[in-house]
């Protein structure tokens, strides 16, 4: 018996051994921290979407998109109406928004959509992170707590 639980507890260390020298790096996707260029590389699609660390469901997430110039100028779709504002984006990635420039069109819509935009927009205020993620084709804007959270991929047009 002592036999079997010695070969038992060195099979035991060989898939530990395994396991801690397998890189993790290679199976997630590198997260960078944004730059205006990356940030503003283009129109970007809501993917998810967490406010206060909590799922917030998006019928239509392409109906949610960001995009900005190299001047700053952040604009896109709140799934009903279209907002614009000012913002600066770091070499570090630390996001500094001018939320006095904030604004909205004024379009109503059903109330479940209309609850979908408001708590999009109050998360977009939120954000002060900017991070892109595999290569460029993912966008993740948040606070530094991680409770608000909005990941967008490239927009394919």
């Amino acid at each position: 018996m002592s036999r079997l639980l010695m070969v038992w507890l060195a099979g035991l260390g060989i898939v530990i051994a395994g396991c801690v020298g397998m890189d993790s790096g290679d199976s997630a996707p590198a997260q960078t921290p944004g730059s205006l260029p990356s940030v503003c590389n283009g129109k970007w699609e809501l993917r998810r979407l967490r406010l206060n660390g909590e799922v917030v469901p998006v019928d239509e997430p392409q109906s949610f998109t960001f995009l900005c110039n190299s001047d700053g100028e952040a604009m896109g779709k709140s799934g009903i109406n279209t907002y614009r504002g000012a913002m600066q984006v770091t070499d570090s990635g630390q996001i500094l928004w001018d939320t006095g420039s904030f604004a909205s069109t004024k379009k109503a819509g059903p109330p479940q959509l209309m609850d979908q935009e408001n708590q999009y927009l109050r998360a977009l205020s939120g954000t002060r992170q900017a991070f892109v993620k595999g290569g460029g084709g993912r966008l993740i804007l948040r606070d530094v707590s991680g409770d608000i959270y909005i990941e967008y991929i490239k927009a394919e047009h």
